[in-house]
């Protein structure tokens, strides 16, 4: 049976990510984040509005998006727990600049995405920041033998938790169904490939 839950805050499961951007103070820096989610070329992230992180990418117009694992903790807790500081630099994470726009890309983070900043929009003390994904960069290891995404070796960090407390879901079970597969068990034959939904 359901009930009303009374809390400030309740985060289902999203992935953690790195952001980078173009800082005026550092020249480039990082912030940690979970509140993203992508359609086709399109990626929306939100941010807090008084924070470095949103100041300086309503000033540059530009982000990445990088996917760390596991094996980052200590380095998405510093990027996440500092504010206005040279986090690169304290974290001493490797960076490269994107190709197509100037920000960093980690080196650690397996997932980097590039992206152009189309639209900002305030929503009380958040922004939601809507941009163009660029380009996508994979670590060679999440390849097939045909260039495709292997989704089973990647085991991303889900960020959930309510108004008392936040954890860290890690994502190690290679376990996994393909979209469809439940409809085809049941014998029902369902066109997925022009689903605008997933």
């Amino acid at each position: 049976m359901k009930q009303v839950f009374e809390t400030t805050k309740c985060y289902l499961g999203y992935p953690v990510f790195i952001l980078g951007y173009k800082d005026e103070d550092y020249g480039y820096n990082i912030t940690t984040s979970s509140s993203s989610y992508s359609l086709s070329d399109m990626m929306v992230i939100g941010l807090f509005k008084g924070n470095n992180a949103t100041k300086q990418i309503k000033k540059y117009g530009q982000f990445t998006v990088n996917v760390p694992t596991e094996n980052l903790m200590l380095q998405i807790e510093q990027a996440g727990f500092h504010s206005s500081r040279d986090k690169l630099s304290l974290t001493k994470l490797d960076y490269t600049i994107a190709n197509e726009i100037d920000a960093p890309l980690l080196t650690q983070c397996p997932i980097s995405i590039e992206c152009a900043v189309t639209n900002i929009q305030t929503h009380e003390n958040y922004v939601n920041i809507t941009a163009r994904i660029v380009k996508r960069w994979v670590d060679d290891s999440l390849l097939d033998a045909k260039g495709r995404f292997n989704s089973r070796a990647f085991h991303p960090i889900e960020y959930m938790g309510d108004g008392k407390e936040r954890v860290y879901r890690y994502l190690d079970d290679t376990r996994s169904d393909k979209l469809g597969h439940f409809m085809k068990q049941g014998k029902e034959v369902v066109r997925v490939e022009n689903s605008r939904t997933l």
